[in-house]
């Protein structure tokens, strides 16, 4: 123990003296001395600069005169052409400056957070190195025996023999094992590992002879001190070496610099593994695309995270015979064959916990938005069995997405999965962003999960949700279009484990994938590198089974399991408006329901432009508000009614009475329905303007007037009809005083509308 004691010191006093000494004079003294030749260097061609400069100045006076007149004119001609543009046109121009923005600071956060990482890589380089350099003086050679002896007894306590060690054993009929030390070890100390070895088959009922032992013994001084032990994929790491690693990466890790690192050095010290290492390692045979092929680790699990050279993780995928397909979650620009991978025993997971509130972070949950580290202990695999049919109960409770024509035709429970689908841009994500700013307010966690689109556009969702305060209650999981096929594999199961902490915390959470139809992609070309056969549209067999474990998980708790919800919007980008296609039909059955927005409605200005005919929600009318249920509830066949009709009404003017009163209806009606993105609305706003709609009182209105006529209405009845708000929301239906009083509230405006 005296010797254990004193390498415990010296190695506190090396890494502590080093932090100091090396962040206090070296980085910091050279970052001073760059920056004062840079400064030099930067004053001598500003001079240079400025001589020319000079020269130039006098032959150009005339030209720059001109050049002046010129550029007036210009500007002059762009302010005009700026005035005769469209409002359209502005917005645009403006989108596109934002998304140009977004990029830049992204680029910059990114610049930030690799400096950062390769000072605390250096730093931590320079400490561990010192340390090392004082454990090896002559004057501690004591200690360096006394640690060798404590970590040969601890592998004679803790060695044991994997199932894969085992099966090699009998494949092959021995047992190569070898022995590293950075001292020669005595033949008693290598005796009591060759016994330790022996001993370990026979606790697991084997019996290995000595002349089935292949132990090679050999002196390593870079280890420093201590022993490391080999059997078969199995390390059991004893050394000094190992120790200042482990140490170091906690250090590298450590998002902060100078006295920030040297406080966060102090805590790691107090925290750094002095045990046995014990860990299973394996050789990549291959990588390519994204995928590396690993011999050994003949004990790993199925989507369990492996630790790679460079810092490179990656997911089992593969469990082959002879080796491990891996599907790797980052750049793979400097791996190689022949590299080492390790096992760390942990299915992939994520954290989780509040501290992911009103952050932007990837499929790792790892921090994109320069905000620095997410504090928080906890995590949770990304996959997880979703919740048993005993463990859910029926959905019945509304979550309102603040969009007239969803809420009323197709609404949404808390705990349902309603599919969003349709051609690309046809206003998908803008629904999906509208659900997410109705929410304020409601005590709902909502995550939007951004499946292969540009950086540059998931910020710009992330703007607009901080311009409306629904960053507050949100988290944003981009896995970019950038980003390789595996991180978008991950996403979707990323954000569901953040949204599973909350909901079995009894809250009600809302969550967004888009979309999944880049997650098929995705899914296909990992399968196709790992030579998964392929079937329907070259997706494998499986790919049915990749959305359902997802959507699966979204649901509504019963009181014993505390009552929370997940309710899931899940998109799917249709082509040509083609649903019975393979990814879309998969999706369909998985749902319990789906809105489908039309490409011709939304270039007719139906917006948003919803499908009444092949729209459905199959339990959100358990869950819809009472008196919404009462005024709209024939109002989704009057407009397939109606939409039916006006496809024939287009050949011929010969229409009876009540087919034009249908017609006169339907214009009005869909006129209503139509909503202003970032707009959502209240559910008693809706119940009012769709009452009165759907009443008459809006027949006699211009088409043109409409939008105004509702615009006046809603103010005029709460200011008029204060308590209809509360009797709304309450869920039940309205009765028919409070109906006669809703209209006598409606007839009096219309008496002042004009």
């Amino acid at each position: 123990m005296g010797g254990w004691n004193i390498f415990y010191g010296l190695l506190n006093f090396a890494i502590l003296a080093g932090a100091l000494f090396f962040i206090g004079r070296k980085i910091v003294v050279k970052a001073i001395k760059a920056h004062q030749d840079k400064v030099q260097s930067d004053l001598k061609q500003s001079a240079e600069s400025l001589e020319n400069a000079k020269k130039l100045l006098d032959g150009i006076g005339q030209e720059n005169a001109k050049a002046a007149e010129e550029r007036e004119e210009i500007l002059a001609s762009a302010r005009r052409a700026a005035e005769a543009g469209s409002s359209s046109a502005a917005a645009e121009d403006r989108r596109a400056v934002d998304h140009i923005a977004a990029d830049a600071r992204q680029d910059l956060e990114q610049q930030e957070r690799g400096l950062r990482r390769r000072l605390n890589e250096k730093a931590a380089d320079e400490i561990t190195a010192e340390a090392a350099e004082q454990i090896k003086k002559p004057e501690n050679a004591a200690a360096r025996r006394a640690l060798t002896e404590k970590y040969v007894s601890l592998m004679e306590e803790k060695l044991h023999i994997t199932k894969g060690d085992l099966a090699g054993f009998r494949d092959s009929g021995s047992v190569k094992a070898t022995l590293r030390s950075a001292e020669e070890l005595s033949e008693e100390q290598v005796e009591r590992i060759r016994r330790a070895v022996i001993k370990s088959f026979a606790d697991v009922g084997e019996t290995l002879s000595p002349d089935q032992l292949q132990l090679e013994t050999k002196v390593r001084e870079r280890y420093i001190a201590g022993v490391r032990l080999q059997v078969g994929d199995t390390v059991y790491d004893g050394t000094v070496k190992g120790i200042l690693e482990r140490c170091c990466e906690q250090i590298s890790s450590v998002d902060s610099l100078d006295q920030e690192l040297i406080d966060s050095l102090r805590a790691q010290l107090g925290a750094v593994n002095l045990d046995l290492g014990v860990y299973q390692v394996g050789t990549v045979i291959s990588v390519s695309d994204g995928i590396c092929r690993v011999s050994g680790i003949s004990d790993a699990m199925s989507g369990e995270l492996l630790e790679l050279k460079g810092g490179l993780r990656g997911m089992v995928m593969d469990l082959e015979q002879d080796n491990v397909g891996a599907v790797l979650l980052g750049s793979y620009d400097t791996l190689q064959e022949g590299d080492w991978v390790r096992r760390t025993g942990r299915i992939i997971e994520v954290p989780v916990g509040e501290a992911l509130i009103g952050r932007v972070v990837n499929a790792l949950g790892q921090p994109l938005d320069g905000q620095g580290d997410i504090h928080t202990t906890q995590s949770r695999p990304i996959e997880s069995p979703a919740p048993g049919v005993i463990d859910r109960k029926s959905v019945s409770k509304p979550m309102q997405t603040g969009i007239k024509a969803i809420d009323a035709l197709v609404p949404i429970g808390r705990g349902q999965r309603e599919l969003i689908i349709g051609d690309r841009q046809t206003g998908k994500t803008a629904i999906a962003i509208d659900t997410i700013i109705n929410q304020k307010g409601k005590d709902m966690i909502c995550i939007y999960v951004a499946i292969g689109q540009k950086e540059s556009t998931v910020a710009g969702v992330v703007k607009t949700l901080r311009a409306h305060g629904a960053m507050d209650y949100s988290i944003v999981v981009c896995a970019s279009a950038s980003e390789s096929a595996p991180m978008l594999y991950i996403a979707p199961y990323a954000g569901a484990a953040m949204g599973e902490y909350f909901m079995y915390k009894g809250r009600d959470v809302l969550i967004i994938y888009d979309d999944l139809s880049k997650q098929a992609v995705a899914y296909r070309e990992i399968s196709l590198l790992l030579h998964r056969p392929p079937g329907r549209e070259a997706y494998p067999g499986d790919v049915f089974y990749l959305h359902s474990r997802l959507l699966e998980r979204a649901a509504r708790l019963s009181d014993e399991k505390g009552g929370g919800s997940m309710t899931a919007l899940p998109i799917i980008e249709t082509q040509a408006g083609d649903i019975s296609a393979y990814i879309p039909t998969n999706v369909i059955s998985i749902t319990d329901g789906q809105i489908f927005l039309e490409t011709d409605l939304f270039a007719s200005g139906v917006r948003p432009a919803i499908n009444v005919g092949l729209s459905v929600s199959r339990v959100g009318g358990s869950a819809q508000l009472g008196a919404m249920k009462q005024v709209a509830g024939r109002l989704r066949m009057d407009l397939a009614q109606y939409r039916e009709l006006a496809a024939f009404a287009q050949f011929g003017s010969d229409l009876d009475k009540a087919t034009q009163a249908t017609l006169h209806r339907g214009d009005r009606m869909t006129e209503l329905l139509k909503q202003g993105q970032y707009k959502p609305m209240a559910a008693s706003d809706q119940v009012i303007a769709i009452f009165a709609a759907n009443s008459g009182y809006a027949d006699d209105v211009e088409l043109k007037d409409i939008a105004r006529f509702e615009a006046g209405l809603i103010p005029y009845v709460n200011e008029h009809y204060p308590a209809l708000r509360g009797e709304i929301l309450s869920g039940k239906k309205l009765s028919e005083q409070q109906l006669k009083k809703l209209r006598c509230v409606i007839e009096e405006f219309k008496e002042n509308f004009q």
